[in-house]
C-alpha cells in the first residue's frame, strides 16, 4: 500500500525561508562534494605527470647528459690526435682510421612525459612557479637534439671521401683540419648543455642514481681510461640559452 504524502503549504514567510534555505545548503553540499572529488581528480592526475617527469629525467635523459659530460674529454683527445695526425702529414689510411674511430653517441632526448603533462591540462592545476621548474631541464631536450645531429653530420663530413693510400692533399687536409674546429665546438657544446640539463634535474630534486653514476664512470674508465671524469656541476646556469651553434661553429 503506497502512501502519498501531499505537499506541505507554506503558511509563512519564515516557512518559505527555511524551505529555500534548506534547497540551498543541498546544492552547496553537492557541489562542495563535486569540487572536492574533481580537486581529487587532478591532484592525482598532477601527480601522475610529476611521476612520468621524474622517471623520464632520471632513468633516460639524466644518464645520457651524466655520460656525455664525463666523455669530454675523451673526445677532445681523440681530436688531438686526427689533428696531429693530418698536420704532421700522416698517410690518408691512417688518418682515415683515426676519423672513423671518432663515435660520439647520437641520443634521442626525450620529452615525451612533458609534452604529456601539458597535453593533459595538467600544467592549470600546477602552480606557475613550478611548471617553470620543471620546464628548466626539459629546455635543454631539442637543443641537444639539433646539436648531437649536427654534430654527427660534420662527424660524417670528418671522414675522407677516399680510402686510397698515399698522402692527404691540400683541399683535404683543409676540409678536414676545419671539420675537426667544428666538432671541438660540437662535443664541447654538447658537454655544457649535458651539464645544464643535470643542473636542472636537481632543481626539481632529481639526480641521476648514485649506482646508475658509478656503473657508468666505472665502464668509461674500463675502456678510455683516468680521461673520462665525474661532471662538475659548479657554476652552470640552467637558464643559459644557446647560441647560434652553426655561426660558432663556421670555419673563420
Amino acid at each position: 500500500m503506497e502512501v502519498h504524502h501531499k505537499p506541505h503549504p507554506i503558511r509563512s514567510w519564515r516557512e518559505f525561508l527555511n524551505e529555500v534555505g534548506i534547497i540551498v545548503l543541498g546544492v552547496l553540499i553537492a557541489l562542495g562534494a563535486e569540487q572536492s572529488v574533481e580537486a581529487l581528480h587532478w591532484r592525482h592526475k598532477v601527480q601522475d605527470a610529476e611521476e612520468s617527469m621524474r622517471f623520464e629525467l632520471r632513468d633516460d635523459d639524466g644518464p645520457q647528459a651524466f655520460t656525455r659530460a664525463a666523455m669530454v674529454d675523451r673526445f677532445e683527445e681523440q681530436l688531438d690526435t686526427i689533428q696531429g695526425a693530418i698536420e704532421h702529414g700522416r698517410d690518408r689510411r691512417g688518418v682515415a682510421a683515426l676519423a672513423y674511430a671518432y663515435t660520439p653517441p647520437v641520443h634521442t632526448w626525450d620529452s615525451e612525459a612533458w609534452k604529456a603533462a601539458l597535453a593533459s591540462d595538467a600544467a592549470s592545476h600546477t602552480s606557475a612557479d613550478r611548471m617553470v621548474t620543471w620546464s628548466k631541464p626539459y629546455r635543454m631536450m631539442p637543443i641537444l637534439q639539433e646539436l648531437n645531429l649536427l654534430e654527427n653530420a660534420d662527424r660524417v663530413e670528418l671522414q675522407p671521401t677516399r680510402r686510397a693510400g698515399g698522402p692527404l692533399s691540400a683541399a683535404e687536409a683543409d676540409r678536414m683540419l676545419s671539420e675537426v674546429e667544428r666538432l671541438r665546438i660540437a662535443n664541447q657544446q654538447m658537454a655544457y648543455r649535458s651539464r645544464v640539463l643535470l643542473v636542472g634535474l636537481a632543481k626539481n630534486g632529481i639526480e641521476v642514481l648514485p649506482a646508475e653514476r658509478a656503473h657508468i664512470i666505472q665502464g668509461l674508465r674500463a675502456r678510455y681510461g683516468d680521461c673520462v671524469e665525474q661532471p662538475a656541476l659548479k657554476g652552470v646556469d640552467p637558464t643559459d640559452q644557446l647560441s647560434d651553434f652553426r655561426k660558432a661553429a663556421a670555419p673563420k
